[in-house]
């Protein structure tokens, strides 16, 4: 039986991931799409497909969901309340959830952010860095700058984190205002809306944001604000796209 996939994103990463899934005993359709739509409806309903892989970031709802198969399988890295409330009933594989793809993407993230600055003609060695979290991604991140020579601080709210990153031998912070020194830069991995107008006031230099959208800022505006998403599949498609693709498909070939 010839399996029916449909993979949707704008990201170069959901594309190669087609390509990939692709095989004799899969019939493998991609939209490049940020939405659901009319348009995106009637592909779904034309093709009937058994699995549909959903991008990272929920795609926005500008139509009616219309599936025709009940018993389609769905992958998805975050959902809104909105895309809880429409699938359910229906069998969803959170692929965020994953750890191995956690961590393995978190990777991909920190070399991302690295790739950027090369991309801007800056290096990271002999500079300082204030990474605020200490999550997955701000360890990959941390490690990796730490290993070209580059100076780290970490800024975190909570206590555990603070001590362990204190134990694992870095200059750990409470993310205070009276506690931020200058810095050539702060990288921002909390996926949660923290820097308010008053501690923005009191940071001087750019803020480099790798967490999910909408980032770090609660109703800031800062013209040295960069938020930077999705960088695995901007700078290493394929990469990422085979990260997905084990994750997606582990147990099943």
């Amino acid at each position: 039986m010839v399996e029916r996939w449909l993979v949707i994103g704008i990201d170069d990463r959901m594309k190669q991931l087609a390509k990939k899934l692709t095989a004799p005993h899969r019939t493998v359709f991609y939209k490049n799409t940020s939405s659901w739509n009319a348009q995106l409806n009637s592909s779904v309903l034309e093709f009937c497909p058994d699995h549909i892989v959903l991008p990272i970031q929920p795609l926005t709802i500008d139509a009616p969901i219309l599936i025709g198969n009940k018993n389609v399988k769905f992958y998805a890295g975050r959902l809104t309340e909105q895309w809880r409330s429409l699938l359910k009933g229906q069998e969803v594989h959170m692929y965020l959830q994953d750890e191995e793809f956690i961590w393995k993407n978190a990777g991909l993230t920190a070399e991302g952010l690295l790739a950027f600055f090369y991309e801007k003609g800056e290096s990271v060695r002999g500079k300082t860095f204030i990474i605020t979290g200490f999550g997955r991604v701000a360890k990959m991140l941390a490690q990796l700058l730490k290993s070209l020579h580059a100076n780290v601080t970490i800024a975190v709210r909570s206590d555990t984190q603070l001590n362990e990153a204190k134990a694992l031998g870095y200059e750990a912070i409470d993310l205070q205002t009276t506690n931020i020194h200058q810095a050539t830069a702060i990288i921002n991995t909390i996926p949660a809306q923290w820097l308010t107008q008053s501690f923005s006031d009191c940071i001087h230099m750019p803020i480099y944001d790798v967490a999910s959208a909408p980032g770090c800022l609660y109703y800031v505006t800062r013209k040295d604000y960069t938020l930077l998403p999705a960088l695995p599949g901007k700078y290493f498609a394929d990469d990422a796209a085979h990260v997905l693709y084990e994750t997606i498909t582990r147990g099943g070939d």
